[in-house]
């Protein structure tokens, strides 16, 4: 066979090949496992409902009205703008402005009686006040410290700057439990113990002197972990006097009777309320 038929059959043999052999093929993309992708968690809207006191009104034991008092919000009622004082006929007593770091008092005729300078920290806690006369001489000045958010200490200067008082409180869990009245030199002059109940709820408040004698105490009852009764006892553990406060179905005391302990009414207040919506989000 000429070497050129020879080439020629090679040739045909090598497409024949080709051409009975499976097709195979060889993946030059590595196999990549399907992306799931992570579904983000949309933070949880949360709305709740902020009752404030727009009027309070006073009464007499015998039901005669006595004064009122009247406050005035912002537009969304966040923030306190006024309070005024009037008295049964409508006349206004007095008037309490509030303003950024400034709380100003009022007369009857709309004169300065006195102002405050308050500064507060990042959290909104009060770290100083400064009380002041119409001619602005100095009369008072208080501080306070806080630790996590709770208030610690309080002191009291004079118009001289000398230290009046100091106040300490001690927390258990989170719960006031103790407060301390301190002398300028740090001697306890008098103090309250407080006690709660399985739910958190205050339910003792006894005062003592230095010496650590009763000298009376309050008690306060709940009804659906709202405050329902306040009595307030003499050193023995007789009932001094009585405060029942009446409830709306939102726990808003609507109504505040205090009573002798005879539970003849000696004065009773009357609450308004409006509220507000504050939104929130939670992760």
């Amino acid at each position: 066979m000429k070497l050129s038929s020879l080439i020629f059959v090679l040739v045909a043999l090598v497409f024949i090949g080709c051409a009975s052999s499976p097709n195979v093929s060889e993946s030059t993309t590595d196999i990549v496992p399907a992306v799931v992708e992570e579904v983000k968690k949309e933070p949880v809207k949360i709305v709740t409902t902020v009752y404030y006191p727009v009027k309070v009104v006073s009464y007499f034991g015998d039901g005669v009205k006595d004064e009122y008092t009247v406050k005035s919000y912002n537009e969304d009622g966040s923030v306190l703008l006024k309070e005024e004082l009037f008295n049964s006929e409508d006349v206004i007593q007095q008037s309490v402005v509030y303003e950024s770091g400034k709380k100003s008092l009022y007369s009857a005729a709309g004169a300065l009686v006195s102002y405050e300078l308050i500064s507060v920290d990042a959290d909104g806690n009060v770290l100083k006040k400064e009380k002041y006369d119409n001619k602005d001489v100095l009369l008072s000045i208080s501080e306070y410290q806080y630790e996590n958010g709770m208030k610690t200490v309080w002191k009291v200067f004079n118009e001289s700057k000398s230290l009046l008082s100091t106040t300490k409180y001690i927390y258990t869990d989170n719960n006031l439990t103790r407060i301390d009245s301190l002398s300028p030199g740090g001697e306890i002059e008098e103090y309250f113990e407080l006690g709660y109940d399985s739910n958190g709820l205050l339910v003792d408040n006894i005062h003592y002197n230095a010496e650590g004698k009763v000298q009376d105490s309050r008690s306060f009852e709940y009804k659906d972990s709202f405050l329902v009764m306040e009595l307030i006892k003499r050193k023995n553990g007789s009932v001094l006097r009585k405060i029942m406060y009446l409830n709306d179905q939102f726990g808003n005391p609507i109504e505040t009777v205090f009573m002798d302990a005879g539970d003849n009414v000696q004065e009773r207040l009357t609450t308004d309320y409006e509220s507000r919506e504050e939104i929130s989000y939670e992760e």
